[in-house]
């Protein structure tokens, strides 16, 4: 008989839903408890999904259960804590929400407390498991658009929002290089935060890979325009892609390849767990998106191209605007939810 798991939440907002949704269609895990501060929130979730247990205080909660799963669906800077603590409590495997904190310092050191006690850490990137990016990736790799490639991507949300999205993307489809340079520009000129944690106005970056890869990535830049694009552009021709479908311009035409099957994200972190592949989630891949975002900030602080290895710990956004090099005007707002805000605001005063 396959091994049995029981999994929990740590967080109850909208994206809970769907890691609800991953234990709740599987017979080998039960999601037997949530956690989160908000009582009506709490109460409402674990209602709807019928569990067992529910609690204020996650930590309580992992002393209580010690699960095998845990997934961590709360604010951005709650990620390492809340890692390092189910890592520390005995999970088997967690899935985190992205980006994997704030800085760099912090999931440096949840993955370090992973590792040293055999969690598998995966962070909820999910264009790994959506079709159009899966099949731009075989594309990619069986030379469809020949190399070096040039990436120009563009949305709205903000960096540690969509663009941590883009830019895990990116290395996926890519094949996982090693990123080679960094240059940013940021402009921060209203008070915007973005689920609790600094956020700049605008961003604009250009990143380099090996193997002469590079990705142009605007966040922003066109206002009140949420449309993905997601263009990759060779020697021997263009490729437009988006969750679902890819379409491929070269010397066959203009035509689209058959999306390519994606196999399950809870399927994947149990056959991980249980000594197969490593999970295309892995928490590495998400550190190095972490990395690439910090020297982004770092390239616009200093105002020079920043290659790795980068290890600064703190953010470079949170010093510019702390030592007021980025003066913003107006009231602190948040772009997902004023709650987050507060809560940010109140840890920062502590």
């Amino acid at each position: 008989m396959a091994e049995q798991y029981r999994a929990a939440i740590v967080g109850t907002g909208g994206i809970a839903k769907a890691h609800a949704t991953y234990y709740m269609e599987s017979d080998r895990v039960s999601l037997v408890a949530a956690a989160e501060i908000n009582r009506a929130s709490l109460d409402a979730f674990v209602d709807s999904y019928g569990l067992q247990a529910r609690y204020l205080d996650y930590e309580e909660m992992l002393a209580d259960l010690a699960p095998d799963l845990v997934s961590i669906c709360t604010w951005n800077a709650t990620h390492p804590e809340i890692t390092i603590a189910a890592a520390e409590a005995g999970a088997r495997g967690i899935i985190c929400e992205k980006p994997l904190g704030e800085d760099l310092g912090g999931p440096a050191d949840a993955l370090r407390v992973c590792e040293e006690h055999g969690c598998k850490l995966t962070v909820h990137e999910q264009r790994r498991y959506m079709t159009g990016f899966a099949t731009a990736r075989s594309l990619i790799a069986a030379g469809a658009l020949g190399f070096p490639l040039r990436l120009c991507w563009r949305n709205e949300g903000g960096l540690l929002n969509i663009g941590t999205h883009f830019l895990d993307a990116a290395n996926f489809v890519l094949g996982d290089p090693a990123w080679t340079g960094v240059v940013g520009w940021i402009q921060r000129t209203t008070n915007r935060y973005e689920r609790g944690s600094y956020c700049q106005d605008k961003t604009y970056a250009l990143v380099d890979f090996e193997g002469g890869h590079q990705l142009s990535l605007a966040m922003d830049v066109t206002e009140g325009d949420a449309t993905q694009w997601c263009n990759a552009i060779g020697p021997a021709g263009l490729m437009h892609f988006d969750r679902n479908l890819v379409t491929v311009y070269n010397d066959q035409g203009c035509w689209q390849p058959e999306p390519e099957p994606v196999p399950g994200f809870l399927d994947d972190l149990l056959a991980w767990i249980e000594g197969g592949p490593e999970h295309r989630n892995a928490a590495r891949h998400a550190f190095r998106t972490q990395e690439i975002m910090m020297a982004i900030y770092e390239s616009a602080r200093t105002r020079t191209r920043i290659t790795p290895p980068y290890t600064k710990r703190p953010s470079p956004l949170a010093e510019m605007i702390r030592a007021g090099e980025l003066p913003a005007q107006g009231e602190p707002y948040d772009t997902r939810t004023a709650e987050a805000l507060a809560y940010a605001q109140a840890r920062r005063s502590r």
